[in-house]
């Protein structure tokens, strides 16, 4: 189980040292209490009021209004892999439907919460260096105070990169509030603030340890890790003030400090892939820490239940649940069928990232795979199958957010690679390659197994009411549903996970959940394992076309993760996948929903629009994003 830094008994400690940082005003974001006299004399007295100050640096992470909820589950919708369910004034609505105005009060919310962030490393990296002990101590205790700076300067780093990832310019500051400072800051340029950021992480990761973290603390391999992805963003395309969509000149400057920091993590090798990808999100759900695959996460940690450190992962994005077995669930996070459609049937990733399902109160699969019920189908990693199901978690969950997994590295090499020497060089391919075999359990004994249907029985009045069982065979996460009934028998079945890792035939077993019907049967059936050449992605590939097989292996590997829209972005293709998608989905059916086609304008939405809270007290921010 994780050793979360958000104990109870650390959630504590961490908001006792957020009380003694810096407050926000709830009306002035950027004008903010500065320290009392007794907090400036007293506090930054020893190692543990260090450390409880650095928590509270991390604390902004871990909340519904920045990645428990808005940014992680809300920001990244509607894209050409997942969209938010239904039309409303909800602000998780209107801004994933590009309907988001100044006002919206959830882009306030995470402007807060990240500046907030902000104003809390400013406080740690200006007070640990005037420490006594940092200067005077013995080794041991300069080491962990310099961690300490490492952490925060690595966090003031992270933050501004989601502000400038989110908004463009935005106010810049790397100075704890006094009294009398001018804290109503004007915009500054987004590259100045990409200077910054990366020499905060490239500081940090030369005192960060080098272990492997026991807990969600960001280490020195991590800290290089999304300085790469960093990089990336900087040399990206991004909305300029003038409504155009451009990259920097020397974008490729920003694609060799990636380069390096990547080289410089897999020369350590400190990660490896977990060879289930299905297990990969089974431990997230069930709070096991597993570092050498989740490079940074935040942690979620909430013991009295209410809303304080609390996530909703799994229960806003996963398959529809009703109440009984497992928890219910709100499940708000849509796939597109034509996404699901785009997978090779035998990616093991497809049947478990995408619920064609949801979960009745028994906790049996109901399928959806009738008339328009492939409108419904929803993210499915994060499904109440695999978490805990304890009390505490019924609403708001532990299960922590993973900024980062290992394969998102491996396919940022892929795309750098690329970039760099103008087509794939063997490092590329060995990189996605890497992805792809996980993709199809090439180090899993065992394989999918398929179920036929042998006779249909009678006495059956409710395909919903038919339950198929799969037991045995050495495998995991098999499910298979009855989808129609003739005359009193089942008529069809279908598949909705093929699972993995089976190495004998499974027993498959037909059952009436209210006792009407009997004799049908079925059969199991191993399916044959893709060769290594199957599972590789073809040699020979262009530039281009090699850049279009990373963009479609991140959309199958990291879907419902938080990065799509922004991907999408800094391609500079948010707009075409938009229509592409749009035409996808009309094919299917005309009436599909897929408001997105109808409310996205090109050189507007690929930033959000200033909040107006703060625009209305900071008078420096003199213009908005543009077409706002």
């Amino acid at each position: 189980m994780k050793n979360n830094i958000f104990s109870r008994k650390t959630l504590i400690a961490a908001g006792i040292a957020c009380l003694l940082l810096p407050l926000h005003s709830c009306e002035k974001e950027l004008e903010v209490t500065p320290y009392s006299y007794f907090t400036t004399a007293n506090f930054f007295s020893n190692a543990n009021e260090a450390n409880m100050a650095t928590l509270g640096v991390y604390e902004s992470m871990s909340s519904l209004d920045s990645y428990g909820w808005n940014i992680s589950l809300v920001f990244d919708a509607d894209t050409d892999i997942e969209q938010m369910t239904g039309i409303g004034a909800d602000d998780w609505r209107t801004i994933a439907h590009y309907q988001g105005i100044s006002q919206t009060n959830m882009f306030y919310t995470v402007w807060s919460k990240l500046y907030e962030g902000i104003d809390r490393a400013n406080v740690v990296i200006e007070r640990i260096p005037q420490m006594e002990l940092f200067s005077n101590g013995n080794a041991a205790q300069k080491e962990q105070l310099n961690r300490y700076l490492g952490e925060a300067k690595f966090l003031r780093g992270f933050y501004y990169s989601e502000l400038v990832r989110l908004w463009g310019d935005v106010p810049f500051k790397t100075k704890s509030s006094q009294s009398g400072d001018n804290l109503k800051g004007g915009l500054v340029n987004r590259q100045e603030i990409y200077t910054q950021i990366i020499k905060d992480m490239t500081e940090a990761s030369l005192v960060l340890p080098e272990q492997l973290p026991t807990d969600e603390r960001i280490n020195k391999w991590g800290a290089k890790a999304m300085l790469a992805r960093v990089a990336l963003f900087a040399g990206g395309n991004s909305l300029s003030a003038d409504g155009t969509m451009k990259r920097p000149a020397n974008y490729k400057d920003y694609y060799k400090l990636a380069q390096q920091q990547i080289n410089d993590v897999m020369a350590q090798n400190p990660y490896k892939l977990n060879p289930s990808y299905a297990k990969v999100f089974k431990n997230q759900c069930q709070h096991v820490l597993e570092p050498t695959e989740n490079i940074f996460q935040v942690a979620f940690y909430n013991p009295s239940g209410n809303i304080g450190n609390a996530s909703w992962v799994g229960n806003f994005n996963g398959p529809a649940t009703a109440a009984g077995f497992y928890p219910s669930n709100i499940s708000r996070c849509l796939v597109p069928k034509p996404f699901y459609n785009s997978f090779n049937a035998a990616d093991q990733r497809r049947d478990f990232s995408i619920a064609t399902y949801s979960i009745n109160n028994l906790g049996n699969k109901l399928p959806l795979l009738t008339t328009n019920q492939d409108e419904r189908w929803t993210v499915g990693k994060w499904s109440r199958e695999y978490q805990t199901n304890a009390t505490a978690e019924r609403v708001y969950t532990h299960i922590n957010w993973v900024i980062m997994r290992y394969s998102d590295l491996l396919l940022m090499r892929a795309e750098v690679e690329n970039e760099l020497n103008e087509g794939p060089n063997t490092i590329a391919y060995d990189a996605i390659n890497q992805v792809r075999k996980r993709a199809f359990g090439a180090d899993i004994q065992g394989s999918r197994i398929a179920v036929d249907l042998k006779t249909k029985g009678s006495g059956y009045t409710n395909a919903a009411n038919v339950l198929i069982q799969i037991t045995g065979g050495g495998g995991t996460d098999a499910a298979a549903a009855v989808i129609t009934l003739s005359a009193g028998g089942v008529n069809t079945i279908g598949m909705l996970r093929s699972g993995d890792g089976y190495t004998t035939v499974p027993t498959v077993t037909i059952t009436s959940t209210d006792g009407k019907g009997t004799g049908a049967t079925a059969t199991a059936r191993l399916l044959t394992k893709p060769t290594t050449t199957e599972m590789s992605l073809p040699a020979g590939l262009n530039k281009d076309n090699f850049l279009k097989a990373v963009q479609q292996e991140r959309a199958w590997e990291l879907s419902g993760e938080g990065m799509r829209r922004a991907d999408l972005i800094r391609w500079g293709i948010l707009g075409d996948k938009l229509i592409e998608t749009s035409a996808a989905v009309k094919q299917i059916r005309s009436t599909y929903f897929f408001p997105a086609i109808t409310n996205f304008v090109a050189g507007k939405h690929e930033l959000y629009p200033y909040p107006q809270n703060e625009t209305d007290v900071n008078k420096n921010i003199t213009r908005q994003n543009p077409k706002y």
